[in-house]
C-alpha cells in the first residue's frame, strides 16, 4: 500500500509538471513528460493533454492517436469528442465508411459509446432486477401473462449484454488499429522498399486496421477497402 501511495503521488506530480510545461507553451517538454506517464498509466485526461500538446506542436498524426486513446477510455466525454472530431476534420485522407442498415448503425453507436465498466454496471443492475422479480414472484401474485413478458424481456436483455460484452472484448483483443504519424507516406503492394510497388499514398492522421506483420512492416486495410504494406515507423498502434 505504501509503495502504491508513493507511486501515485509521483505520477500526480509528473502529470502536474506536464501541465505546467503546457501552460508555459513548452509543448515538446510537456508531451515528453506525458509520454513518460503513458508507459505505465492509462487515463483519459492524460491522453487528452498529450493530444493537445501534439496538436500545438503541429504533429497531427500523434494528436489523432492520443485523442483516439482518450476516446476509447471515455467515449462520452464532450471535450474529447470535440477535439477528436476537430483533428479528424483536418486529416487529408477523410474516408467515409459505407452506410449500414439502421439497426446495425444503432448497435455500432451503442457499442462505440459504452465501456466494459458500463456493461458490467448494466449487468449488475440486471441481476438486481432479476432478484427483485424472483422475490415478487415468491411473495406476491403476479399475473402469468405479465410475468411471462417480464421474464422474456429480462432474458433478451441478458443475452444482448452478453453479446455486447463479447463483441467489446473481441474488439479490444483481436482488432489491431493504428494511426499514420508520418506527414505523407507511400503504401506498397509488398513489404519491401521498391519504387515500382507503390499502390497509393496516405497522410498523417489516417486510421487503418492492421491485418499482418512482417519484419518491420504492417499490412493495413483502410475503411474504403484499400490494402497494402506500410513501415511500422510510419504508424502508431492504438
Amino acid at each position: 500500500m505504501l509503495l502504491s501511495i508513493v507511486t501515485t503521488q509521483s505520477s500526480d506530480s509528473l502529470f502536474q509538471l506536464g501541465n505546467t510545461y503546457y501552460e508555459n507553451e513548452q509543448y515538446e517538454t510537456a508531451a515528453s513528460t506525458y509520454e513518460q506517464l503513458e508507459n505505465d498509466y492509462s487515463h483519459e485526461y492524460l491522453y487528452l493533454n498529450l493530444g493537445n500538446s501534439y496538436y500545438r506542436m503541429g504533429e497531427l498524426g500523434n494528436a489523432v492517436w492520443a485523442y483516439e486513446k482518450a476516446y476509447s477510455i471515455a467515449p462520452r466525454d464532450q471535450d474529447i469528442i470535440y477535439n477528436l472530431n476537430f483533428v479528424r476534420s483536418q486529416v487529408r485522407d477523410r474516408i467515409i465508411p459505407p452506410d449500414n442498415f439502421f439497426i446495425f448503425s444503432l448497435y455500432t453507436a451503442f457499442l462505440d459509446k459504452t465501456t466494459i465498466l458500463d456493461i458490467s454496471v448494466l449487468g449488475g443492475l440486471l441481476f438486481i432486477i432479476i432478484s427483485i422479480i424472483y422475490l415478487m414472484n415468491s411473495y406476491l401474485l403476479i399475473p402469468e401473462k405479465l410475468n411471462s413478458i417480464i421474464n422474456s424481456t429480462l432474458i433478451l436483455t441478458l443475452v444482448f449484454l452478453i453479446w455486447v460484452s463479447v463483441d467489446k472484448y473481441w474488439k479490444f483483443t483481436d482488432i489491431n488499429e493504428a494511426i499514420v504519424i508520418s506527414t505523407s507516406v507511400d503504401v506498397r503492394s509488398a513489404p519491401i522498399q521498391r519504387g515500382e510497388n507503390v499502390v497509393f499514398r496516405v497522410h498523417e492522421g489516417t486510421k487503418a486496421q492492421i491485418t499482418a506483420f512482417d519484419s518491420g512492416w504492417y499490412e493495413i486495410i483502410l475503411l474504403d477497402g484499400k490494402k497494402g504494406w506500410l513501415s511500422t515507423q510510419d504508424m502508431r498502434k492504438l
